[in-house]
C-alpha cells in the first residue's frame, strides 16, 4: 500500500478506505510505505497522515508493516542550485539520513518476498545522519572549490520562493519539513537497510561523489 500524496484529498481517508478494502480481501498482512519521524508533535504536515494511516493499520486485525523510509529524493531537491552559486542556500535544518531511493526500493523487495515478518514500524535509512553543512563541506572536498552553507531566514527563504512562482502555500508546506529536521524528527539512522541489502547502503557523500562525477 503506497501512501498518496494530493495534498488537495483526504489521504488519512483514503488510507483508511485502503486498509478496509485489503482485509475484506482477505490480506494477511498489509505493508505500507509510511515516513521516517511519523511520530507526534513532527510538524511536517504528512506525519500526521502517517501515524494516522498507522493507528488504521493496528486496528485493522491483521499483520501489518510501515516501513518508514528515510527522505530518498534527489539529493539537487534539498541542496539547491549549488554548483553554479557555489552556496547551500537553504533555512536551518538538522542532521538527516539522506537514503539513495533504489536502495529503499531494494530493500522494500527483500522484505516482500522474504520469510521474516517485520511487524509494526521499521526504519529503512542510510547509515548516516548529516546536515547541510556537512554536504557543503563534502562537496568542497569533492570539488576543490569552496562550498558555502548559507542559512537563509524562514521568511525570506519563503519570500524568494514566492517571487518565483511558488504558491505561498507550497513554500510553507516546504518549510516545515527543514522545521522538522532542525528540531531533530529525522535524525536517526538505522542498521536495517545495510541487513537486508547485505552491505552498506550508499551515503550522502557517496551519492554526492556520484552526482559530481556523472
Amino acid at each position: 500500500m503506497v501512501s498518496g500524496n494530493d495534498p488537495a484529498a483526504d489521504m488519512t481517508g483514503l488510507h483508511r478506505s485502503a486498509v478496509e478494502a485489503a482485509v475484506a480481501a482477505g490480506a494477511r498482512r498489509i505493508l505500507y510505505t509510511s515516513q521516517q519521524g511519523a511520530v507526534p508533535g513532527n510538524p511536517y504536515p504528512p506525519s500526521d497522515i502517517h501515524l494516522a494511516t498507522e493507528a488504521a493499520l493496528r486496528d485493522s486485525g491483521v499483520a501489518w508493516t510501515a516501513l518508514r523510509n528515510a527522505a530518498y529524493g534527489p539529493l539537487d531537491q534539498i541542496l539547491g542550485p549549488w554548483r553554479r552559486t557555489g552556496e547551500i542556500a537553504q533555512p536551518a535544518d538538522g542532521p538527516v539520513p539522506y537514503t539513495d531511493r533504489a536502495e529503499v526500493a531494494e530493500a522494500t523487495a527483500v522484505i516482500l518476498a522474504g520469510d521474516r515478518a517485520f511487524d509494526g514500524p521499521v526504519a529503512l535509512t542510510a547509515p548516516t545522519a548529516v546536515t547541510l553543512g556537512d554536504l557543503a563541506e563534502v562537496a568542497s572536498g569533492l570539488t576543490g572549490r569552496t562550498i558555502k552553507r548559507v542559512v537563509l531566514d524562514d521568511e525570506q527563504w519563503v519570500a524568494d520562493h514566492i517571487a518565483t512562482g511558488v504558491p505561498e502555500q507550497a513554500a510553507r508546506f516546504m518549510l516545515t519539513w527543514y522545521q522538522a529536521g532542525r528540531a531533530g524528527y529525522f535524525a536517526e539512522a538505522d542498521p536495517l537497510l545495510a541487513r537486508l541489502l547485505g552491505r552498506e547502503p550508499r551515503s550522502a557523500a557517496d551519492r554526492l561523489a556520484a552526482d559530481i562525477a556523472a
